[in-house]
């Protein structure tokens, strides 16, 4: 008979309770069917089953930002491509992620908007393509960080237009500046089509800030990196986000980006239900040191940190468990809270009612990690697309 069924055994982490005394997960198809303690359920021949011991069974990861891995990026523009970064990505524990763009002429925007949509149509072999994020290119260029300067514009909301139409639903979260002139307008569309918007690279004051999220803005991305600092007596745009409860934040937990206690005052300010992680990875990832393309231009990556020329940040090389892992260790936050902000809390900002968490009737999108938050298993959609 044909095992139809998987029956996971270990320590179960569930981001909206304990999950204490759950150690049995059980999966029918593309479904979680049964959560609960050993003794409560009890294997037929149609069950593979997987004892995974003390080890971790984590609802799946899903990452809004990242840009590239396994050698390929976003930008290169093919169904290739993103199914061989979906691979690379489920080996670091992500099932589900937003291709997220760079800057880019108008024309080759639109090429790249169709393809992941697409590439999402047609399904990978890794981790699900689940919508594109637009980084740019209504940046502030005082503030591109990697973006080059000549391929960031003033706010068009035509322009704006024609990627959600080549879209047809897969743009899902458009970063922007909100000093930006003409940029309301593109953000009240946004909202309207149901897109995440999300201030990054930006100057804004907290005047502009407060405009903007009357307007339809609700997240922050990257927070802290590519935005104006905060001063006692001039908030600056760090000091916006961190005033104003009602935004989102992610935040890149890779020991670089953002010094670990600065990621701790993030959650104290917001609370742990409206802050996620993000790698922010660029093709670099998992491919060790050495010299790697990102939006054009050269990026050296050198024990874990990748920066252009200039000694600039350019994205990270990290995966998702390796995100957590940090929180953990570095920030001092618990296991439950890290593995929420990897996976419920993504889920709830682009409002994936059956991701992020562990329960019956949910996507079987599932991650396995090791007490040293190696990844074990990465299961998407009740399938095994990643086993040590």
């Amino acid at each position: 008979m044909e095992k139809r069924k998987m029956l996971l055994k270990g320590h179960i982490i569930s981001p909206i309770d304990s999950g204490e005394g759950k150690d049995i997960l059980e999966i029918d198809g593309r479904s979680v069917t049964f959560i609960g303690p050993s003794g409560t359920l009890f294997p037929g021949s149609e069950h593979q089953i997987f004892d995974f011991g003390v080890n971790y069974i984590c609802p799946g990861f899903i990452n809004l930002h990242v840009h590239g891995s396994g050698g390929v990026d976003v930008m290169d523009n093919s169904y290739h491509a993103l199914d061989w970064m979906s691979r690379a990505l489920a080996e670091g524990g992500t099932t589900s992620f937003l291709a997220t763009t760079m800057s880019a002429p108008r024309q080759e925007l639109l090429e790249v908007v169709r393809t992941i949509a697409n590439t999402g149509l047609r399904g990978t072999k890794g981790a699900q393509v689940i919508g594109a994020h637009l980084e740019g290119p209504f940046l502030n260029p005082g503030k591109k960080g990697a973006h080059k300067e000549e391929d960031l514009r003033p706010p068009d909301i035509n322009e704006f237009k024609e990627y959600i139409d080549a879209g047809n639903g897969a743009v899902k979260m458009v970063t922007v500046a909100p000093e930006l002139p003409d940029i309301i307008p593109v953000i009240k569309f946004a909202r309207s089509r149901g897109v995440v918007v999300s201030l990054g690279h930006s100057v804004a004051s907290i005047a502009q800030v407060d405009e903007a999220f009357a307007a339809g803005l609700s997240h922050v991305t990257h927070a802290f990196n590519a935005m104006s600092g905060l001063h006692h007596r001039d908030l600056g745009t760090t000091g916006a986000i961190m005033s104003m409860k009602q935004l989102t934040a992610d935040v890149i937990p890779d020991g670089l980006h953002v010094h670990p206690s600065v990621i701790k005052i993030l959650v104290q300010a917001k609370g742990i239900d409206r802050v996620c992680a993000i790698t922010d990875c660029i093709r670099a990832g998992g491919m060790g040191n050495g010299i790697f393309e990102f939006g054009g231009r050269k990026v050296i990556v050198r024990d874990g940190a990748a920066r252009l020329a200039d000694g600039t940040i350019s994205g990270s090389v990290i995966s998702m468990a390796e995100a957590v892992k940090t929180i953990v260790e570095k920030v001092g936050l618990s296991l439950n809270e890290a593995v929420k902000m990897a996976s419920a809390n993504p889920a709830g900002i682009l409002g994936l009612n059956s991701k992020g968490v562990l329960m019956p009737g949910k996507d079987a999108d599932v991650v396995v990690l090791d007490r040293n938050f190696r990844v074990l298993m990465t299961v998407v959609a009740g399938k095994i697309v990643y086993q040590v």
